[in-house]
């Protein structure tokens, strides 16, 4: 059950604050609902090979649908949940949670970072959830975030914490408002779908590959300039 894998990481952050008094400046508590609404691009429950990153990206850089096969290279992991439950994805359950600890310089103690990488104050926090980094066929992503970094749903802004900052903050899934590829709270955005679940908080899509995506915005363009053109003539007889 959740509480029973919740302690483990309870225990370790109570024993971390124990050891090193005055050596955090923030905690921050990330992760979806129990039970929740987590989808695949055919409307199917994610399953265990999905894994769920935060994290952000290298300033300067927007992760975009066109640009998909940069944004591993431009990625700084704060935290990362995958299967089984102990470390943070519990796909028979649907839920998946972590805590992340930044001490005074900035750095993560979570797994999946890089322990000597400092985030920067203020930057936007994105959870990239995906069955596999890999570009291909059988690769599904989600990238979502909190537009505006309001928090006012259920949490808190998706931002980096102040350094002098010795609070603790709740990044909720229910709070992502954009979806740069897949789906988050009943809304699709960029990306390929055979299902719409309706009701979803997460929901991944296919990956597409960075020529096939420009050719389909290109189509997509030629095709509203035909149309322009057609209504043009038409208002003019």
């Amino acid at each position: 059950m959740k509480t029973s894998s919740l302690l483990p990481r309870l225990l370790c952050l109570a024993l971390a604050l124990a050891w090193t008094p005055g050596a955090l400046a923030s905690t921050v508590f990330w992760g979806s609902l129990f039970n929740d609404n987590l989808y695949n691009s055919s409307g199917q429950q994610l399953d265990s090979t999905y894994s769920f990153e935060v994290g952000t990206f290298n300033a300067g850089f927007t992760p975009t649908y066109q640009n998909v096969n940069q944004w591993e290279a431009n990625w700084h992991v704060i935290a990362l949940a995958y299967s089984p439950d102990i470390n943070g994805w519990n796909a028979s359950q649907q839920f998946f949670d972590g805590t992340v600890n930044f001490n005074a310089s900035n750095n993560s103690d979570a797994v999946g970072t890089d322990p000597t990488y400092a985030f920067n104050q203020g930057d936007t926090a994105y959870l990239w959830a995906y069955n596999s980094k890999t570009i291909e066929p059988s690769s599904e992503w989600a990238l979502v975030t909190e537009a505006g970094n309001t928090g006012t749903l259920s949490g808190n802004p998706w931002v980096i914490p102040n350094l002098g900052d010795s609070g603790s903050y709740n990044w909720n899934l229910g709070d992502a408002t954009t979806a740069i590829v897949g789906g988050s709270n009943s809304a699709q955005g960029p990306g390929t779908y055979s299902a719409n679940p309706g009701v979803f908080s997460l929901q991944t899509a296919v990956v597409p590959e960075p020529g096939s995506a420009i050719l389909l915005l290109a189509a997509a363009a030629a095709h509203l300039t035909r149309r322009m053109r057609r209504l043009s003539r038409m208002s003019l007889l």
